[in-house]
């Protein structure tokens, strides 16, 4: 099975306001389909898988954040 199949399915599955949402995104910001599979997934889940992909995305901004503080101090 490949991603394009894996989207069909996961996107036939989601919701008409979740499918509006992710298409609403992609339609203003623009997707390859490896991040529509992404969007798609996260929702797809319910409120704890998004809850933690929160928490997720913000230790990758700290985490981008300090290597870039780092990467200053070291500079200087």
């Amino acid at each position: 099975m490949n991603l394009g199949d894996l989207l069909a399915d996961v996107t036939g599955r989601l919701p008409e306001d979740r499918r509006q949402a992710v298409q609403g995104l992609v339609a203003k910001y623009g997707a390859d389909e490896n991040l529509r599979f992404i969007l798609t997934l996260v929702a797809a889940g319910g409120k704890r898988e998004r809850r933690l992909v929160r928490l997720l995305l913000n230790e990758l901004e700290d985490l981008d954040e300090r290597r870039k503080l780092s990467g200053t101090q070291q500079e200087g």
